[in-house]
């Protein structure tokens, strides 16, 4: 007896690309992450968040920020190592002239 298989249709299909297209998190954060890597990486999904909030494409992100748009892809994929910090809040501050960081200790 041959098994079927019940793939999506068309419509549902189309929901799921919709869901995917707006989440935040391309490359999970490691698990044994230090205080730094939590912060760019929170950093990064605030540039995520505005690109799909704004449903714009990674090259008129880079035009917004007046960064190439290789360094645009690294953002939003978190690939953020050869980031410091204070260049990804620079890079923030572009798109949120207002944004204030604050440190919460546990």
């Amino acid at each position: 007896m041959k098994k079927t298989r019940n793939f999506p249709g068309e419509r549902e299909l189309a929901g799921v690309r919709e869901r995917l297209s707006k989440g935040t998190a391309a490359k999970p954060l490691p698990n044994k992450a230090d205080a730094v890597e939590k912060l760019k990486h929170s950093l990064c999904a605030e540039f995520v968040k505005y690109k799909n909030r704004k449903k714009m494409t990674q090259k008129r992100l880079a035009k917004e920020l007046k960064i190439d748009e290789a360094l645009v892809s690294k953002i939003i994929n978190y690939s953020y190592d050869e980031f410091t910090v204070d260049r990804l809040v620079k890079y923030l501050s572009t798109i949120y002239p207002r944004i204030n960081v604050s440190l919460l200790v546990a």
